[in-house]
């Protein structure tokens, strides 16, 4: 639970750089890096598997971002790499795909409205706040 908490708290403030900059501080996901490294290293409630299996999610997107030219911005992928480092791969997948789920249900209010078009951009991290959020509580 601990993990959620720190997660939700280093996200909490990248929402609020990503929303007012649109921009990722690459210390914050730094920070986040060694904090989650520290508490794997002293409670050890996440098996090592895990941990390199929440990393995936974040590797693909790096991808995903090198292929797209950024449609999806590098800052976001090192976020979703180390919300994996810290949550673990099962929790790490199920709140992306919530985050992608709800980024997606918004394009879609955004196109219906006619607010947005095909290029607008979206900033994606409160949607990940909200699918760790969700995923912490269990949903």
């Amino acid at each position: 639970m601990y993990q959620y908490g720190l997660t939700g708290a280093v996200l909490l403030v990248c929402t609020y750089t990503d929303i007012r900059y649109r921009k990722i501080y690459k210390c914050l996901i730094m920070g986040h890096l060694v904090l989650a490294l520290i508490l794997h290293i002293m409670i050890r409630d996440s098996s090592f598997i895990s941990v390199l299996a929440g990393i995936i999610p974040g590797l693909i997107c790096l991808l995903l971002s090198a292929l797209t030219r950024q449609a999806l911005g590098y800052g976001d992928a090192m976020l979703i790499l180390s919300c994996g480092f810290s949550l673990g791969g099962e929790s790490c997948l199920a709140a992306l795909l919530t985050a992608f789920f709800c980024v997606g249900a918004w394009a879609f209010i955004l196109i219906c409205f006619r607010h947005g078009k095909g290029k607008t951009e979206i900033p994606f991290v409160p949607f990940l706040l909200a699918g760790v959020v969700l995923q912490g509580m269990g949903m």
